[in-house]
């Protein structure tokens, strides 16, 4: 059984990549606007998440947020939101509020009406994310 739920994870149970072009390469000035931003207004939209097997250990995948994870570590943010679709939620349950419409995904971001809300053949939420992948200005300013 797939579901999707909305939950505030502790930051050390996420799984994410930290890219170095991100950090000192060519994209560190979008690295410091985001690190500006969330230090001035906090984690405003969730990030996007898979749970579907024990590979990662006790930890859940970012499949859209890496960047804002980098930027949490930095800040020191405890508690990150996400928005989980869990592949095995039949054999690894997770507890959160249950997710069933676009119309409830979209509630919990910043900039709903923007947000796009991919689905698979079977009508499964495959991944959640801004339709064009913004600039910090434009989605976090």
């Amino acid at each position: 059984m797939i579901q999707t739920i909305y939950k505030e994870l502790p930051f050390e149970k996420i799984a994410y990549l930290e890219r170095p072009e991100f950090i000192k390469g060519h994209e560190q000035s979008f690295h410091e606007t985001l690190k500006a931003s969330m230090a001035k207004y906090g984690f405003r939209d969730p990030v996007y998440c898979w749970y579907n097997s024990k590979r990662y250990g006790n930890k859940i995948k970012i499949i859209v947020g890496n960047n804002r994870m980098v930027v949490a570590k930095e800040l020191n943010i405890k508690t990150i939101p996400a928005v989980i679709t869990n592949f095995k939620a039949d054999q690894f349950p997770l507890e959160g509020k249950v997710l069933n419409t676009d119309a409830e995904i979209r509630a919990l971001f910043y900039l709903p009406k923007q947000l796009q809300v991919r689905r698979n053949k079977n009508g499964d939420i495959d991944q959640v994310m801004p339709p064009s992948f913004p600039t910090v200005q434009q989605h976090y300013v």
